[in-house]
């Protein structure tokens, strides 16, 4: 469809703009923080159905399959409506197909084995699914409203707002759980379970709903000018003949592979076997955000004066250690486990330096085409594996494994063995990364 160009919004109406995106990104956090996909996960576990492994990986590879879509959403928004309504539309959808994802495990409607778990696993993928159409719209919405030379400012005072939304309202979550374990424990009122998930979900719905009304509020422009992908096959196809790139997407690769490998396990472990409680699962992401939140910034500026890789090569290796800290922890000494969140402060590092990195590789001409490359192949990496890796868990959950070290006899379970590969094969991407050559600040802006 082509729609007519409406006027340019006033000064005023961008500057109304901006705060309406400032207000969407605060309300969208905290619904987010109040339905993460810790609470999922929980939420699934309860159920106690075979296969659990297979199920929390798909609960976890859920976001980077529906970031598969950023390759045909161009097409889908061009044809379907303008910006703004479908923007509106695919986040009022996600949040009505979210409505069932309590109904599945609390109403009693399925059977609490393979029903629900299914259920679960298949409404948390539609909704990021229909989540991501609508970030592509809202994303090209908001670069249109908001000039080039303020945008850096506006996204950063944004993504502050949505932090915060997120931070506080695990928090709350936490409260609310530790206070409905104490009032209803497990062992006396075990229907009760269920329904305290359920609380807090709906109320996350309930939220994410809300936050559409700034958006609608917002001024919409013209619809995308053609209605087909940005980045076509051939164009993305044709990045994988450029040698840097390429380097960093075998680095970017690796990483997603064996980052995913172990995510059951580090679901589950902690559950299963330390008996961690909701509560503080929530209360240590909310600090491991507030952590990154506060060092990001200073990881920039350090970026930006010694390169992106410099960084990266002392991060990679602290977030490595995260797995160490789940196989020291154990029954009698679950607070090992709390470490993991503390190192993991540092993935702020990958998380800041990794997609600079990426764009500092790309030439201008092209950059759509690596972006989309990039995060089509990483993403369908770290998707598989997190798959395979539940699939394996719910294979060898019952068997040990027995390693030398210093000439003792080591027996480890099938988590803890995940864990102690996980943290080898993190460790060894520093290798890969070390191949990978960074531009420097002329040959950047030659591109």
């Amino acid at each position: 469809m082509n729609a007519e160009p409406r006027p340019l919004p006033s000064v005023l109406q961008r500057r109304r703009a901006r705060r309406m995106g400032y207000f969407n990104a605060g309300l969208w956090g905290t619904g987010n923080g109040l339905i993460s996909g810790t609470l999922v996960i929980s939420l699934a576990n309860e159920l106690g159905a075979p296969g659990i492994g297979l199920g929390v990986s798909l609960i976890k590879a859920a976001p980077q399959l529906a970031g598969l879509l950023r390759l045909v959403a161009p097409a889908l928004i061009g044809r379907l409506a303008d910006r703004k309504r479908f923007c509106i539309g695919c986040y009022l959808a996600s949040a009505v197909v979210l409505l069932a994802l309590p109904l599945a495990a609390v109403s009693g409607r399925l059977p609490r084995t393979w029903g629900s778990l299914a259920a679960i696993v298949l409404v948390w993928c539609t909704y990021h699914l229909l989540e991501y159409l609508g970030t592509v719209a809202l994303w090209a919405w908001l670069a249109d409203l908001v000039p080039v030379r303020t945008r850096g400012r506006f996204l950063g005072r944004r993504e502050r707002w949505m932090v915060a939304g997120q931070a506080g309202a695990m928090l709350a979550a936490a409260l609310f759980s530790a206070d409905w374990m104490y009032f209803y424990p497990r062992n006396l009122y075990p229907d009760k379970l269920l329904t305290g998930y359920a609380i807090p979900a709906f109320a996350g719905v309930a939220l994410l709903m809300l936050s559409q009304l700034p958006l609608a509020r917002m001024p919409g422009l013209s619809a995308l000018a053609a209605a087909r992908p940005a980045a076509p096959l051939a164009a993305i196809l044709a990045t994988f003949a450029d040698r840097r790139f390429l380097r960093l997407v075998a680095f970017g690769c690796w990483f997603s592979l064996f980052n995913g490998l172990s995510q059951s396990a580090q679901e589950l472990y902690p559950r299963e076997v330390l008996k961690i409680e909701l509560a503080a699962f929530l209360v240590l992401m909310t600090g491991m955000r507030l952590g990154q939140l506060m060092i990001s910034p200073w990881l920039g500026r350090m970026a930006d004066r010694y390169g992106n890789r410099p960084v990266m090569l002392v991060a990679l290796p602290i977030v490595a250690t995260g797995t160490l800290f789940y196989l020291a922890a154990t029954a009698e000494q679950p607070g090992w486990f709390a470490g993991a969140w503390v190192v993991w402060i540092a993935y702020a590092g990958i998380n800041v330096c990794l997609p600079n990195l990426m764009l500092k590789l790309s030439p201008g001409e092209a950059r759509a085409a690596y972006v989309a490359a990039f995060y089509a192949v990483s993403g369908l990496c770290v998707a598989a594996s997190t798959i395979a890796g539940g699939v394996l868990f719910d294979l060898l959950r019952d068997r040990t494994f027995t390693f030398s070290l210093l000439g003792r006899g080591v027996v480890l379970d099938c988590s803890q063995a995940m864990f102690l590969f996980g943290w080898i094969t993190r460790t060894l991407g520093v290798v890969l990364l070390l191949c990978v050559v960074e531009p420097t600040g002329n040959e950047h802006r030659a591109k």
